[in-house]
């Protein structure tokens, strides 16, 4: 063996042999599994009946056997009627084990899947956004499904395999000595080869966890970018980067069955080995009248239980070995420090002017490039606000941080001079509506995408809404009216009629300071006046922040900020702003001289 490959086995050995991962993993699920304590006390407790059962049906047959022999036929009836008493036993327990380990199990599962859900709504946007779906999706489909080996009856056997094994050698010992130490000789390559099995098994399933979030990545982009895909037919590259990965998968679950299979013949081939020497033996004890045939009988009945539970611990400490793997990725996620303690949800407020102050603020997404150095910035209440300058300048980055989507390094951001670290999430995000260029809605009804505006409005606010976002009559055209389903983000529906139904949400919420990321970019000539006269209501008495990107919407604004490469360089009205030299007036003029107005956009 190499240096390098006596290196990784090393590595491999230290971290299959390490108590580091086992503790973690405990403490990831010890609130899930005392959650569901009862479930579990009763398991525990059914092991006694479990072992007891055990040991009294390899009693029963060699106690069966020697009267039979001894043709004591009233002993016969007795003990057939404690047989029918034992199956029975076994019976209710069986029916016990099954239930309780599924309540235990699935609860655990159901709990943790609520965990991860909750933590991954509550972490930074910085964190989700380097987050792929796939993986995600993984970790609820695999990931949790995969912990068996911690949280269901391969934790009970743990602690049931030892106990069967210490249990049985005692009562084995009272038959005969020498064939119970005799027995004992299995021990060491049972359990040698337990864990070697596990050593190996641990590391081809981190592989096989890993390629089911890449397979779940690769699945989700797919379906999500299939008009990109379907442009520029990538139809075959797609299926072939997909064919390659599940071949990957198949010849890695083909790894892990040649694992399990060599380690569960070996533990079957010790087994056997230990069951014909012991037969053996003990039918030259019973020629010899050192034993019974019942006491062989019992004895090569419960030999096995001495087998198993060794070449069982070794695979349920492989099968523990394999659950690691799946808790260490759940870790990655659940260790990231979340925003807030509770989930944010919608807080009832009045809709009031607004004002809006940054300070000083310095903000990078990555340390390689500050968007932001220094920026100070009053928006003044109840006024309408547009930010414009090329792309990059970083007028929705100023969104972000005002909704809170990322945090500042320095600085700070107030809204009626407190300060934002003070207003809970669900306060803040409560008393702003947003209105994305690119809108995003639920696969649903348009009922449904209208009513997660607010709780609680009514069928003639949604509809009235709908109305003065002018959607309501192409709504009511369709078959179904507002029950229409509209497709997954909302495919069956041109731009417009996206960014209307967006209108109509922000018009419901009500909300006190108005985000608009040009909500009218994608609108006609004609909707778009109709909808501006909507929103101009809808400012009147808040706070309105408009990234602009076209002119029509810059000129009545009562400020304008210009905005480039992070610095304003440039406000004041349309009037005063338009008389300068400088950016702004270099826009409006590039604007209105090129027939190619969308390529000198003020975005």
């Amino acid at each position: 063996m190499n240096t390098t490959k006596r290196q990784r086995l090393i590595r491999l050995m230290k971290e299959y042999f390490t108590m580091k991962d086992i503790l973690k993993t405990l403490a990831l699920l010890k609130p899930f599994i005392v959650k569901h304590r009862i479930a579990y006390f009763v398991l525990f407790g059914l092991l006694a009946v479990d072992i007891f059962l055990t040991i009294a049906f390899a009693a029963f047959f060699g106690k069966i056997a020697d009267a039979a022999v001894q043709a004591d036929f009233n002993q016969i009836k007795e003990l057939v009627l404690i047989g029918i008493c034992l199956v029975l036993v076994s019976i209710v327990t069986s029916f016990m084990d099954i239930y309780f380990e599924t309540v235990a199990t699935n609860g655990v599962k159901k709990d943790l899947k609520n965990h991860l859900f909750s933590h991954i709504l509550r972490l930074p946007s910085s964190k989700v956004s380097n987050m792929r779906s796939g993986e995600v999706i993984s970790h609820f489909t695999n990931d949790i499904h995969s912990l068996d080996g911690v949280i269901g009856y391969s934790l009970i056997n743990l602690v049931r395999l030892p106990l069967i094994f210490i249990a049985v050698f005692i009562f084995l010992i009272q038959i005969n000595v020498t064939l119970s130490l005799l027995s004992l000789l299995i021990t060491p390559f049972a359990l040698v080869a337990g864990l070697v099995f596990g050593l190996l098994l641990r590391r081809n399933s981190r592989l096989i966890h890993s390629l089911f979030g890449k397979i779940n990545t690769h699945i989700n982009e797919t379906f999500n970018g299939i008009g990109v895909i379907r442009s520029f037919t990538l139809e075959k590259s797609s299926f072939e980067k997909f064919k390659s990965k599940n071949e990957e998968l198949f010849k890695l679950e083909k790894e892990n069955a040649k694992l399990q299979g060599w380690f569960y013949s070996g533990g079957s081939l010790i087994s056997s080995v230990t069951f014909y020497v012991s037969l053996l033996l003990g039918a030259y004890y019973v020629s010899k009248n050192i034993m019974t045939v019942g006491a062989l009988l019992t004895f090569v009945n419960l030999v096995n239980h001495l087998v198993y539970p060794l070449t069982g611990l070794a695979g349920q400490w492989a099968g523990f070995q394999r659950s690691v793997t799946a808790v260490e990725r759940l870790l990655d996620v659940l260790e990231e420090p979340a925003d807030s303690e509770e989930l944010p949800s919608y807080s009832v407020s009045k809709p009031l002017m607004r004002l809006i102050e940054f300070h000083d603020i310095t903000f990078s997404y990555d340390e390689s490039h500050k968007v932001f150095e220094g920026l100070n910035l009053t928006i003044p209440a109840g006024k309408v606000i547009a930010i414009v300058g090329p792309s990059g300048a970083g007028k929705s980055t100023l969104f972000n941080l005002l909704q809170s989507f990322y945090q500042p390094q320095s600085g700070g951001i107030y809204i009626d001079q407190v300060s934002m670290g003070d207003i809970t999430l669900s306060n803040l995000r409560s008393i702003i509506s947003h209105v994305p260029q690119e809108t995003f809605l639920f696969a649903g009804t348009f009922r449904e995408n209208l009513m997660i505006a607010k709780p609680g409005i009514s069928e003639t606010q949604m509809v009235s809404a709908a109305k003065d976002a002018y959607i309501h009559d192409f709504i009511m055209s369709l078959p179904e009216g507002y029950d229409t389903e509209i497709g997954e983000r909302g495919v069956k529906l041109s731009g417009g009629q996206k960014q209307r139904l967006a209108i109509a949400r922000a018009i419901l919420k009500n909300a006190s300071i108005l985000l608009l990321d040009e909500a009218t970019s994608a609108l006609d000539s004609e909707t778009e006046f109709h909808v501006k006269e909507a929103l101009g209501d809808l400012m009147k008495g808040r706070t309105t922040l408009i990234i602009a990107h076209r002119l029509s919407t810059v000129e009545n604004a009562d400020v304008i900020i210009v905005m480039d490469q992070g610095k304003i360089v440039q406000m004041g009205s349309h009037q005063e702003l338009i008389t300068q030299p400088g950016l702004y007036r270099m826009l409006h003029k590039t604007k209105f001289q090129s027939k190619k107005a969308s390529a000198f956009s003020l975005a």
